[in-house]
């Protein structure tokens, strides 16, 4: 069967209804929270312009406070078999996997049974540099320990592995900077957390998640995704990620791999059940949870592009604290959400990893606030004006941003990555296409020339300043 395919035109003029329609009557509500028919309305709209019916999909979930404005999925679950998504379907959820095993960390403090800042080597005192790791460390992404994840052997994802061989293969890793000196999101370090649950309860990890967590909240669809288990309502992942965009079937990755960094599995309901249990007490107490949302301390000029707690992202929406985590697997992206102010709760899942779930989540909470984010104005930049922004910004290190221009479309590819459209806009900036929110802002030197790129995340976070490091024209 012929693949999908996905061109930038498409992806552009879809880019500007969805935000045209979306957002086009809620602007007269900014500033108070809309009815809840109105998030409804627009939810739906977003939803139906973001997702085809004979695509990969999502499920999508808006909430305030316990009451459920919006839930409906669109697309389809099984593509070769013509199955349509539906609301109450199970996902992989990757990386949210890390606060089911944050809060079990943090479950087992509570009643004494470990300290947070118990050197790693009480539990597991083989594994490499221990005595100077510590569990508060492991949960903050500060112990320096290589994300497994990055750079693996060959058909290291499709293995099962037990927790010892897990362990050694992270094990096997230089460190990447002394435990308390940085921040590097490390999917190997949630590995090690695993392995101390197991230490500490004598139980497989996810078995003591779903004895402490799960069953006493009712969570009954949400736990370890066994490859080889059947779970009703499970959806195939795919992936959009290829050079010609089209739809492939995602690779296969053994649940045993991700571990207690990313192997379970959810839904929409439940996601929404545990955020509502976690922030309202019901999963740890209250200064436990001041602990989970307080973002690592790190030392006098160190800082982070992306604020974490112990085992959630602290982001911001619309000026306003918002808590969450996202999850990216073959196959499969999704994000949670919760702003405390409002009472709003958000989940997006999808069943294409190529799906920017947090960007959506961070969209549909402004939209539930009442708050939601401008349409940008797209506009035609010359081919003097494409031919000034082409070249290299650095990030870091060896990795580059690059811009190019091909058949007249602006594309932006990071080192390792492919390349993605991107639309300029009148107010002067380059957005990513579908992405809308986040941003490239061009700097001229005195000459106009420009001399580096201004990224904006999500629209509200601090601008990062990428340098160019190739001959300005």
């Amino acid at each position: 069967m012929a693949a999908t395919t996905r061109s930038p035109a498409r992806r552009m003029a879809r880019w500007a209804l969805a935000a045209a329609v979306a957002f086009s009557t809620l602007a007269a509500a900014a500033g108070g929270s809309p009815s809840d028919a109105a998030v409804a309305t627009q939810a739906q709209a977003l939803l139906d312009q973001t997702a085809r019916p004979d695509a990969p999909g999502m499920e999508l979930l808006i909430a305030r406070g316990d009451r459920v404005l919006f839930h409906a999925a669109r697309g389809s679950a099984e593509i070769e078999l013509g199955v349509p998504l539906r609301t109450g379907q199970v996902y992989r959820i990757a990386s949210i996997t890390k606060m089911f095993t944050a809060a079990e960390v943090l479950k087992l403090a509570e009643q004494g049974r470990v300290s947070l800042d118990d050197t790693l080597d009480k539990y597991l005192p083989d594994f490499p540099n221990a005595s100077h790791i510590r569990l508060r460390q492991l949960l903050n992404h500060t112990a320096g320990i290589s994300d497994v994840a990055k750079n693996p052997q060959p058909g290291f994802f499709a293995r099962k592995l037990d927790t010892a061989t897990l362990l050694a293969q992270v094990a096997s890793r230089d460190p990447a900077f002394a435990p308390g000196t940085q921040q590097s999101y490390s999917n190997g370090g949630y590995a090690v957390l695993g392995a101390v649950i197991e230490k500490v309860t004598g139980k497989p990890w996810h078995e003591a998640i779903r004895e402490q967590l799960l069953e006493p909240l009712g969570l009954r669809q949400t736990g370890y995704g066994d490859n080889a288990a059947i779970i009703p309502g499970r959806v195939a992942g795919y992936t959009t990620d290829t050079p010609d965009h089209g739809v492939r079937n995602a690779s296969y990755i053994n649940a045993s791999v991700p571990a207690a960094a990313g192997a379970f599995v959810s839904t929409a309901e439940d996601l929404f059940h545990w955020m509502r249990a976690l922030t309202g007490g019901k999963v740890i107490g209250n200064a436990w949870f001041a602990q989970m949302t307080t973002p690592a301390s790190l030392p006098a000029g160190v800082t982070s592009a992306h604020p974490y707690g112990l085992g959630v992202y602290l982001w911001q929406v619309r000026g306003k604290p918002m808590i969450g985590h996202t999850g990216q697997i073959d196959g499969f992206a999704s994000a949670v959400a919760y702003v405390p102010s409002a009472q709003v709760t958000v989940v997006v899942l999808a069943n294409d990893d190529h799906t920017d779930a947090r960007t959506l989540a961070r969209r549909l909470a402004a939209l539930a606030m009442g708050e939601p984010y401008d349409t940008p104005v797209a506009v035609s930049l010359s081919k003097a004006e494409l031919d000034a922004l082409q070249g290299s910004y650095r990030i870091d290190g060896a990795t580059l941003e690059t811009l190019s221009v091909k058949d007249g479309q602006l594309f932006a590819q990071r080192t390792g990555r492919h390349a993605v459209p991107l639309q300029a806009t009148a107010q002067g900036r380059l957005y990513f296409v579908p992405d809308e929110l986040s941003y490239f802002q061009p700097v001229h030197d005195a000459q106009g020339k420009v001399i580096r790129l201004d990224y904006v995340e999500g629209g509200d976070a601090p601008a990062q300043s990428w340098p160019r490091v190739d001959a300005t024209p």
